[in-house]
């Protein structure tokens, strides 16, 4: 049979099967709880992409071209990388070294205490999708908690090693390291070898991204496909050989599977690639080689993209408008509240003596950012635009913000600021750059170990302690108390009592509104009663009349701090009752 006849056969398969594919158990999956109705059924978008799928292979069996490199007068020309300073030199070699050990302290970090108590958004997928099958997985999106790719290998990774912490982690805990190397191939794009080296040493130390290597959620992923998918970008339309746009497509796709904010990279990747034309175009020279390698790359990823989420399609429209326009979903992009949650943030991660010199760091950073982008325009604002893309839909749609949502800024940051420190000394006299250049190492190797100070708090602190909380109030309500869980710990806590054998509705009860606590308390007035709250946020934000009765009838007797927020977890008794 010839390639023609099979991919034809195959394409006609394809469209009678994407006409005549069953639309009852679409009905079944799982869907967002309140969420109006979507526009259209994700099993129409999926019918339409198989018969797609039909069609493109009726295209290609129509064709015998084979893959052309354009012209070199076509392809983007870039400058090569700067050159090696004077010292502190690296060989190739001696770089690649580094880069292996760096990455090997990046995974211990990353291992080292993985097994701590899970928090609300890794709980909560285990529950959503532990008991659903890998394609109903992909055909749901009954919450933002899906980060499909992470979702997909948590489920093989507790398939393999048990529903253990280090295990549902084990995911995000590879593509956090692998980020490391790649983001150093990266970064040589535009730097040198030494600046490339230290921020990726900066990066295998970095506190939020340890945090977000140790989180089961897509971020680390995000920032891994993304890095790559930009790598490779610069290179396609430097190079245009076929495995590097096949490479590109698949970081691309992975991209958007393991988090949705991925579509804003090949957003900004499409965007560029059409100014280089345009200023291919205005020099007098159409490119018309390279406007059908863009229309082919770009199309055959956002068909690939399509096909893996048709089905989740409407549900993610729906809850995305619905949820995060939301106070208590995140905050508003230009308040004093997110400003301040940023700035949380950056304590949280940094001891003090950094925090002083913050503002010299952004300055230096922003330097440095100048800098990358004469020596390589194209990465840098292939990194930049997405972020920009995002806050400004973000700000159009009235969505809320997160600082999770731009985990992106953090290697942009680390490279902009080592990049600026190793400059600096080159604008200087002669005579002087030996020495600039020996401290400009020497407040990278400081700010490593520097760096490494926070994380002695964060390994001995949960993101959510729910099994010291879980044991504390076990231990006060000894034999006949009960427990009530209130708002969003109930997840956590359901989790965890239900390993120590408790039971709900009999030992602890799950409430969310004043009536259904007094229903409780009003069932049990008999029983001593303990509260258990999180996210006081969250709780103002939904339930402030539960909040005001909390405040009003109870009284905390112990709070357990976490690393995750304000996910701390207070244990509260009535107030008329003494405290312990």
């Amino acid at each position: 049979m010839t390639r023609k006849a099979w991919l034809t056969a195959v394409g006609l398969l394809l469209i009678v099967g994407g006409l005549l594919l069953p639309r009852d158990w679409y009905d079944d999956l799982p869907r967002a709880r309140g969420a109006p109705p979507a526009p259209v059924k994700g099993v129409t978008l999926l019918q339409s992409s198989i018969v797609a799928d039909g069609l493109l292979l009726l295209w290609v069996a129509s064709r015998q071209r084979v893959f052309t490199r354009i012209p070199e007068t076509e392809r983007l020309q870039l400058d090569a990388p700067p050159p090696e300073p004077v010292a502190p030199r690296l060989t190739r070699a001696a770089a690649v070294w580094l880069v292996v050990a760096i990455t090997g302290v990046g995974l211990i970090l990353r291992l080292w205490r993985l097994g701590s108590d899970l928090w609300l958004d890794e709980i909560t997928p285990i529950y959503d999708y532990g008991e659903l099958s890998y394609l109903q997985v992909i055909a749901t999106y009954a919450a933002s908690n899906n980060h499909l790719l992470n979702t997909l290998l948590m489920k093989l990774s507790v398939a393999a090693f048990g529903e253990r912490e280090w295990a549902i982690r084990l995911p995000a805990v590879i593509l956090g390291t692998a980020t490391i190397p790649i983001f150093y191939r990266v970064a040589r794009l535009a730097s040198t070898r030494v600046v490339s080296v230290s921020a990726a040493l900066l990066l295998a130390v970095s506190y939020h991204h340890i945090f977000f290597s140790q989180n089961a959620r897509g971020y680390t992923g995000h920032v891994l496909f993304s890095l790559a998918a930009t790598g490779l970008f610069v290179r396609g339309l430097k190079d245009d050989r076929l495995s590097v746009w096949a490479s590109y497509i698949a970081a691309t796709v992975l991209n958007i599977a393991v988090l949705l904010h991925g579509a804003f990279v090949l957003t900004a990747h499409a965007l560029l690639s059409c100014g280089v034309i345009a200023y291919r175009w205005r020099s007098g020279q159409p490119p018309k080689a390279l406007i059908a390698r863009v229309v082919a790359v770009f199309g055959l990823a956002g068909f690939l993209v399509f096909q893996l989420y048709a089905t989740a399609l409407p549900q993610v429209f729906v809850y995305i408008t619905t949820t995060y326009a939301q106070p208590g979903s995140g905050y508003a992009g230009l308040s004093m509240e997110f400003a301040r949650e940023v700035a949380r943030g950056l304590a949280q991660a940094l001891p003090p003596i950094l925090l002083v010199l913050a503002v010299p760091a952004m300055l230096i950073g922003a330097f440095g950012w100048v800098v990358v982008l004469r020596h390589n325009w194209l990465s840098m604002t292939s990194l930049t635009l997405p972020l920009v893309l995002m806050a400004v839909t973000l700000l159009a749609g009235g969505l809320t913000f997160s600082p999770r949502f731009f985990l992106l800024a953090l290697p942009i940051g680390l490279l902009c600021g080592v990049e600026g420190l190793y400059t600096i000394p080159l604008l200087m006299r002669e005579r002087h750059r030996m020495k600039l250049m020996v401290t400009a190492t020497a407040l990278v190797v400081a700010g490593a170990v520097a760096s490494l100070v926070p994380l002695g708090h964060y390994y001995a602190t949960p993101k959510q302690p729910y099994r010291d909380a879980i044991a504390y109030v076990e231990q006060q309500r000894g034999e006949g108390g009960i427990v009530i869980a209130i708002h969003l710990v109930e997840v956590g806590y359901r989790y965890y009592a239900n390993r120590r054998g408790l039971e709900e509705n009999r030992d602890f009860f799950l409430v969310r509104s004043t009536d259904a606590l007094d229903a409780v308390l009003s069932a049990h007035a008999s029983r001593p009663a303990y509260l258990v709250t999180t996210f006081p946020r969250f709780l103002h934000l939904h339930s402030p009349e539960l909040e005001q009765r909390i405040a009003a009838d109870w009284v905390a007797t112990r709070t357990f701090p976490a690393t995750m927020g304000d996910g701390a977890i207070t244990v509260w008794k009535p107030a008329a009752a003494p405290v312990r």
